[in-house]
């Protein structure tokens, strides 16, 4: 896996990442083999980058299996916007079908959350809030059934957390994507976007204390320095500490108006980082057990030589299963070593090759390392 400019991009591609529009909606979808017209769409979106398998436009790389399917992840996505659209339009918040959304990703998670997730999706700026909301309720969904909270509990929590930051249709459409500092006064106004959703919650008079919380409280902190209410420790309502993991990653881990991804293992270290004055620790540990902290296909520099990621298991995200294909010394191996870093302590991963770099490694080897996942024939 590596990221390419548009512009390098040739018909053949496998894209892992899905492509959302203005709308919210799919432009392609993760899996997509390119066409001259499918980068024509990229470049006609303003999609500057975009993750795929391999260089080798013939290549065979498998894609991991997502925790909910795109079919629900897209209705997700239409009839959030349906609810926004009609919030903005009519002053009424209906959720009918948002619940039949909620449900199918409960169903889902609970029957794959023992796949890892992997590499975020791509959205438009002005896309961004719809596609988080939907990506927050998921991962919000996959903690949930990790901590065996009831049926009626899950349905609290992923339709609280599609709906944390639905506060923020009173924020101009200006200061949410500004490419430039935000001035204090800007800041402080977005501070109270989670006071604006319970307003919002509050006056629809159908939505329970558990979806509420959610709202109110998600962007408050353990320690008691979050906002809008300076609320520490037990305070904070479980299912808040659960969204605003969830929150926090998925925003990390997506292009924002004003800053590039951040991929996974960064993601982790900063929000480890953070942990416990920011995070609830118990929880982060378990979202992190089941994130692919180095998704397949990521090329890796260790102490014992470059090599690509095979595949990664839950609870051993920080020990993936690897294809060394350089010694230490740079020259290519005639036979690629397969190593499970969880059984293998001598191996350790000293930095991931940002993607100029895994270009430039790709060119003087004159071999793309995914070839080698491309089916198991070359394991030893």
């Amino acid at each position: 896996m590596i990221i390419l400019p548009v512009e390098r991009l040739r018909p053949g591609m496998t894209i892992c990442q899905s492509v959302f529009d203005d709308n919210g909606l799919f432009l392609l979808r993760r899996g997509t083999k390119l066409s001259e017209f499918y980068i024509f769409k990229l470049k006609q979106a303003g999609i500057k980058e975009i993750a795929v398998v391999s260089t080798n436009t013939y290549s065979n790389f498998t894609i991991s299996q997502d925790i909910v399917c795109e079919a629900t992840r897209a209705a997700a996505i239409k009839n959030l916007s349906n609810t926004m659209e009609q919030l903005e339009k009519k002053g009424v918040l209906l959720v009918d079908k948002l619940q039949r959304s909620i449900l199918s990703i409960i169903r889902e998670v609970s029957a794959n959350k023992r796949t890892l997730v992997q590499l975020n999706d791509i959205r438009s700026h002005d896309g961004y809030t719809l596609v988080h909301s939907v990506n927050v309720a998921i991962l919000s969904a996959l903690i949930g059934s990790l901590l065996a909270l009831p049926h009626r509990d899950m349905e609290d929590l992923t339709l609280g957390a599609i709906l944390h930051d639905i506060g923020k249709i009173a924020i101009p459409v200006e200061i949410l994507n500004k490419q430039t500092a935000l001035t204090q006064d800007e800041f402080e106004f977005i501070k109270k976007h989670p006071i604006f959703s319970v307003q919002k919650l509050r006056d629809a008079s159908c939505f329970n204390t558990n979806i509420i919380n959610i709202a109110g409280q998600h962007h408050e902190k353990v320690n008691g320095t979050g906002y809008p209410y300076k609320l520490h420790g037990n305070q904070i309502h479980l299912f808040a500490k659960i969204v605003a993991i969830a929150d926090v990653y998925d925003a990390l881990t997506s292009v924002r108006s004003y800053k590039k991804a951040y991929k996974s293992h960064i993601a982790y270290n900063i929000m480890a980082s953070h942990s416990p004055g920011q995070f609830d620790t118990n929880i982060l540990r378990k979202f992190f057990d089941h994130i692919a902290l180095y998704p397949n296909g990521t090329i890796l520099k260790t102490n014992l030589g470059s090599a690509i990621v095979k595949e990664s298991s839950f609870g051993k995200v920080l020990t993936p299963v690897i294809y060394l294909f350089t010694n230490t010394r740079g020259n290519v191996l005639k036979d690629p070593i397969l190593v499970d870093m969880s059984q293998n302590d001598s191996c350790v991963i000293e930095y991931v090759y940002d993607d100029y770099e895994a270009l430039n490694l790709i060119k003087l080897m004159q071999i793309d390392p995914a070839s080698l996942i491309d089916n198991d024939e070359t394991t030893k």
